[in-house]
């Protein structure tokens, strides 16, 4: 799988700071008038849940992420934001929603993900050193990297995702989400193909990839998921060899 090298979380991005934005945009709020809401709430909300006053700048970070997310995706993801509202307040969709959101606006959220997945494989409990040392091979190592991963692992934990045991630097698996609804699995898929880089993906790969790990659903075929996806190219080879593809997609 060929990820895409962008980063672009620089805070912690708390699960109910999620909700609170899409509850903004279903008001029918402008953008100008969300960002200042937003500033509100977050200037004495700190990326840990504590509450105390924040720094304007890192509050300013917050902000642009929920607003990049939710409020003002790129172009080629409006379409697919407008999907996932229809889903969002809906019982036990609303992680699955916000989970896929955020990784299709930042990929790097996909990339953390798929890291800890391919990890929880071969094992329950996960390193820090060793999530940053399979980041480091794909994106090198360098500050920048070091940081926006460790918010990204903080948001992991406070979405209960994954979470900490007794030893500092140590994870496991947090609570697994069941994906019974089929338009519901196919908009996850349709997240996984804009956060990498290729063109197409085997639907195996799909089926089985690691940064679904908090996620629990049975295999689906190809043609179960073009017919519920409108943006999802299915091309067939033969029974075992599916290809999806999306019809637009970011320029991450």
């Amino acid at each position: 799988m060929n990820f895409n090298s962008s980063i672009g979380i620089k805070q912690n991005i708390r699960y109910e700071w999620m909700q609170y934005v899409v509850k903004l945009l279903e008001l029918g709020l402008d953008e100008q008038s969300i960002r200042k809401e937003l500033k509100i709430y977050l200037s004495e909300k700190k990326g840990s849940g504590q509450e105390g006053k924040r720094a304007e700048y890192t509050m300013s970070l917050a902000v642009a992420i929920l607003m990049h997310t939710w409020v003002s995706p790129k172009k080629n993801l409006l379409q697919y934001r407008e999907k996932l509202l229809k889903y969002v307040n809906l019982q036990s969709l609303d992680k699955i929603c916000h989970w896929s959101m955020i990784s299709a606006a930042y990929p790097f959220w996909f990339n953390i993900c798929h890291i800890f997945g391919s990890l929880f494989k071969m094992q329950e409990q996960i390193r820090k050193t060793q999530v940053m040392k399979r980041i480091y091979e794909v994106l090198g190592e360098r500050n920048t990297i070091e940081r926006c991963s460790r918010y990204v692992i903080r948001s992991l934990v406070s979405w209960n995702i994954i979470k900490d045991v007794d030893k500092k630097g140590i994870y496991e698996k947090g609570n697994i989400i069941s994906i019974k609804d089929l338009k519901m699995l196919s908009l996850l898929f349709e997240a996984a193909l804009f956060s990498i880089n290729d063109d197409k993906i085997q639907l195996s790969s799909l089926n089985n990839c690691p940064a679904f790990f908090c996620f629990e659903f049975s295999l689906v075929s190809g043609s179960q998921i073009s017919k519920l996806n409108d943006n999802i190219l299915l091309e067939q080879y033969s029974i075992d060899n599916e290809y999806l593809s999306l019809k637009t997609k970011a320029n991450h």
